[in-house]
């Protein structure tokens, strides 16, 4: 914080009195101006280097700095930010000895703004290949059934870490005074829930926690006996009529996964091994990818979890918090991803949604 001249020359006195120590002069400073602005011992510590180097309590003005905004000021920023356009403010305004406001302004009035780099699933030469092929044969499958989408159950596994990231935005405490309020998190001991979700049309089903690594037999295991009862509430004839994805995941591909696959969703399942395959390294091609798992993990990780239980739960709550009018954005949303992914010829579309 900036001190007014009165508040800063009070300060370089006490610094006298204290024989220089900082830490010194704050206590002797709030104990004697009880009702000002409480300067910590740093502050006095800047303020003395600066009395010593100027002779004056008065802030650093700055002189190297450019103040007036010339047309050759303006192209000198506009000739790096092309040749750099990955370059920071402050390193900028070190390389031309430009304040970093004046070349925000010329930003600003150029109409330059500071986009973030969006990270994508690394795609392989021969995906973009699959990733047509599989948008081709949705669409068409869409124009012969506008229900299809609907009549999927897609399906993934996503891993939960009690070491995930917090959103501090959402953690804190209202009061009048600081209550200097803390949570014990213990990161020493790691662990971590692997879930699966489904969404069918306008319901989210699950979600399902797996013990341990997942390998074919427990999945085989779930698939038999997990699934159905997942799946109970869903009327007995869109059951009849269902669909079943899943990715490329080792585990999904076994033989006795994808022989019990044909036996219970003949020609109606998606996946590695099957007669409608799943193209490699497409999460953004999956609504349990592109909206799911991020809207659960915003939820579970608003405060840090304490226990397994305490993540269940959150993951539990944060499935039933999700609506029926939000999946059928999401829904709106996989046929837009499907046309971009084509428009991109099998390639990275997010950056343009």
């Amino acid at each position: 914080m900036n001190f007014t001249k009165d508040e800063l020359v009070d300060m370089v006195f006490i610094l006298g009195e204290c024989y220089k120590n900082a830490v010194l002069a704050a206590r002797v400073y709030g104990e004697r101006y009880p009702d000002r602005r409480l300067p910590k011992a740093k502050a006095f510590e800047n303020l003395k280097q600066r009395f010593i180097a100027t002779g004056s309590v008065r802030y650093e003005t700055g002189s190297r700095i450019k103040r007036v905004l010339t047309e050759e000021n303006e192209l000198a920023v506009l000739n790096h930010i092309t040749d750099n356009s990955t370059v920071s403010v402050r390193n900028l305004s070190n390389q031309i000895d430009m304040s970093d406001r004046s070349i925000r302004r010329v930003l600003k009035k150029h109409h330059y703004h500071p986009y973030h780099v969006q990270k994508h699933q690394e795609l392989l030469p021969a995906d973009f290949q699959s990733r047509m092929l599989f948008c081709e044969w949705t669409l068409n499958k869409i124009q012969q059934d506008p229900n299809f989408y609907s009549r999927v159950l897609w399906t993934d596994e996503s891993t939960f870490h009690n070491s995930g990231l917090v959103n501090r935005r959402n953690f804190h405490y209202y009061a009048d005074y600081n209550p200097r309020q803390f949570r014990q998190c213990n990161r020493q001991h790691r662990w971590t829930l692997n879930v699966w979700g489904g969404i069918l049309g306008t319901r989210v089903i699950g979600p399902f926690f797996f013990e341990g690594n997942l390998n074919g037999g427990i999945y085989l295991d779930f698939l038999d006996v997990e699934l159905p009862q997942l799946l109970e509430d869903v009327p007995l004839n869109v059951r009849q009529n269902q669909w079943f994805q899943h990715d490329g995941a080792p585990a999904h591909s076994t033989d006795p996964v994808t022989y019990w696959l044909n036996e219970n969703y003949p020609d109606r399942w998606i996946g590695r091994r099957g007669r409608f395959p799943w193209p490699a390294r497409s999460p953004d091609l999956t609504p349990l990818d592109y909206f799911l798992w991020g809207f659960v993990k915003d939820k579970v990780y608003e405060s840090p979890p304490t226990t397994r239980d305490d993540m269940k739960n959150r993951i539990r709550e944060a499935f039933r918090l999700i609506t029926i009018e939000t999946l059928q954005g999401v829904e709106n949303r996989f046929t837009h991803n499907i046309h971009l992914c084509l428009e991109n010829f099998g390639g990275h579309f997010e950056h343009l949604l």
